[in-house]
């Protein structure tokens, strides 16, 4: 076997070489996501400058206008820096493009709800929130004529596109009923899905955000390669993208939303090449769609080395971790910790390109023993064409609520199927969960998975599943969706129709399972060596003193550790820290 574990490189550009398995072509994409498109594969590092004017510490003094005062008065390339201390903030803060609003401490621990003198705090008030974009533009469609294909890189449109270089286009379409792309789930249409918000029919499906480098004509030159081959029968066009921020970022901050309720910590919209780093979250908001970052519109942001958890209420529709909505494309989400949340990860209406690489995901949960949460795939029609790589998860589901979803990778990952016995946010009960143990569900209209060198289930854990009773796929849904199985295809959750497409169409490739303590699937041919990464070349910088890969069934041991695990534990770096990480109920920070 061999592997691609060269010298340390800061975060290295995807690699496209043989010598390992290869999934089908038409399953991948050439992996350039967040900073990695636009940076180099680093964030920029602005010139601090330090913000004036607050009041610390007494949670009456609204700090807000004055550190908007401060980013508006920014020069171009400055980070307006936040001394460390807790800085009451009852208003929106907005950033603007070319500009950081910093503060004096990366995530770690003590984590809130703990003080931390040598960090930043903003205790938001009720309306207290942070902004970075707040609006998009989007132009009447041109339809296309040729050229949207995968992989193509030139477009023709049938009519002038009134188009000049270094413009940012949408290319869409409708769906595709061969997949099937479809709105309509479980719960009903998904009628806000897709296209621009408010058209109220749930089309333009199919979307990708790519800048136009040339134009002759009708003929267009665009930056990326087009993910997927559109159909001239489901109105392929492309229409321009005006973003409404680029280049701005948070760092270094906690948001501290356990002094009031609030909207969402951090809302991105119509954002380009924008970031989170470093940041740490607490107690979202029990409004709908408060989210900890919510993300639509926007293309290439990155979110890393962070920590979002817990909320006031994580009932339907709130307390998401990473929350997608209507259209975005090559986000980069990597080494955060997620905890506490009804969905961590929840793709609610598209988003293609986008790599999850290398997170800690763990007890997701709602206010009541009656439903446990996990991080999602899918949640609105129609994500596709999106990696996850390297994560450890304790239970994952692409779901059929809103719709369908494809082309999903899933490479490397730990899929652990642990729900931990849970404090309940209501009333502290302790309850202790009786389903919820099946690692992955893929359920009905989610096609065409591509599950690749994953580590599924975990011992010694919490209430100890007897693997052995489990199945390693379902064939029907007797059972319904949650098993006992250690990957679940094609099922409901509201009846037990079985849908076989999702099986039929997926890719079970080198998947070390607790069922036959060793791999029963090899569906991708007869190429057992598994390349380190789909996405990194190399060792990325951040896993400095850990093995890499950490998962899979040719690696000694199978499951190692993630360097977001080991800085949740305090313990950084510790190589040998084994699963399961948690041995108090799920109300700590």
């Amino acid at each position: 076997m061999k592997y691609l574990l060269i010298a340390l490189t800061c975060y290295a550009i995807p690699l496209q070489v043989s010598a390992s398995y290869d999934l089908p072509i038409d399953r991948t994409i050439p992996w350039l996501a967040g900073s990695d498109q636009w940076n180099g594969g680093t964030l920029p590092t602005y010139t601090p400058v330090k913000c004036s004017g607050l009041t610390e510490g007494n949670g009456i003094s609204n700090n807000g206008p004055a550190i908007q005062t401060c980013i508006n008065n920014a020069a171009a390339n400055s980070a307006v820096t936040i001394p460390a201390g807790i800085y009451y903030v009852n208003s929106n803060i907005t950033l603007k493009s070319n500009v950081v609003l910093r503060g004096a401490k990366s995530s770690g621990a003590p984590y809130l709800p703990a003080p931390d003198a040598f960090a930043t705090t903003f205790k938001f008030g009720s309306n207290g929130a942070i902004t970075i974009g707040t609006t998009e533009s989007i132009g009447s469609a041109v339809a296309l004529s040729s050229g949207y294909t995968k992989g193509s890189q030139t477009l023709v449109t049938s009519s002038n596109p009134g188009l000049t270089v270094n413009d940012w286009i949408a290319v869409t379409e409708n769906g595709d009923p061969s997949i099937p792309t479809t709105i309509t789930g479980d719960d009903g249409n998904c009628t806000w899905c897709g296209g621009p918000y408010g058209n109220g029919q749930g089309t333009e499906l199919i979307e990708q955000f790519v800048q136009v480098t040339s134009i002759s004509g009708n003929t267009i030159g665009i930056s990326r390669p087009l993910y997927w081959t559109y159909l001239a029968n489901q109105s392929p066009a492309i229409k321009t993208m005006r973003f409404s921020i680029q280049k701005a970022g948070l760092e270094n901050i906690r948001l501290d939303g356990s002094y009031a309720d609030h909207p969402a910590f951090i809302t991105m919209e119509g954002a380009l090449f924008s970031w989170v780093k470093g940041v740490e979250t607490y107690n979202a908001g029990s409004a709908g769609k408060a989210a900890h970052v919510k993300i639509q519109y926007s293309h290439a942001v990155e979110v890393r080395d962070s920590y979002f958890h817990f909320g006031r209420n994580s009932s339907s529709d709130r307390n998401y971790g990473f929350a997608l909505f209507f259209w975005n494309s090559d986000h980069k989400f990597e080494n955060n910790i997620l905890r506490n949340h009804r969905h961590s990860f929840s793709f609610e209406g598209g988003g293609e390109g986008i790599a999850a690489l290398y997170n800690y995901v763990d007890d997701n949960y709602t206010d009541d023993s009656s439903y446990l949460g996990s991080a999602r795939f899918n949640h609105g029609a129609h994500p596709m064409m999106n990696l996850f790589e390297g994560n450890s998860i304790s239970h994952i589901a692409a779901d059929n609520f809103w719709g369908s979803s494809s082309h999903f990778t899933l490479f490397r990952n730990h899929f652990w199927g642990d729900e931990t016995p849970m404090t309940t946010a209501v009333d502290g009960t302790s309850v202790k969960p009786t389903w919820g143990f099946t690692p992955v569900e893929i359920w009905k209209n989610q096609n065409y998975y591509s599950l690749v060198g994953n580590v599924l289930g975990v011992s010694g854990m919490w209430l100890n599943p007897n693997w052995s009773s489990y199945l390693v796929r379902n064939t029907n849904c007797s059972q319904g969706y949650s098993g006992p199985y250690m990957v679940s295809f094609g099922c409901n959750s509201n009846d037990n129709a079985y849908d076989p497409k999702p099986s039929s169409s997926s890719i079970n490739h080198g998947n070390f399972d607790l069922k036959t303590n060793g791999v029963a699937y090899w569906e991708g041919g007869s190429d057992h060596a598994l390349r380190a990464s789909i996405y990194y070349a190399s060792k990325p910088s951040f896993f400095a003193g850990f093995n890499w890969p950490a998962y899979g069934y040719d690696l000694s041991p199978i499951i190692g550790t993630l360097p977001a695990i080991s800085r949740f534990l305090g313990k950084f770096p510790a190589p040998n820290i084994q699963p399961p990480y948690l041995i108090s109920p799920r109300l700590q920070p």
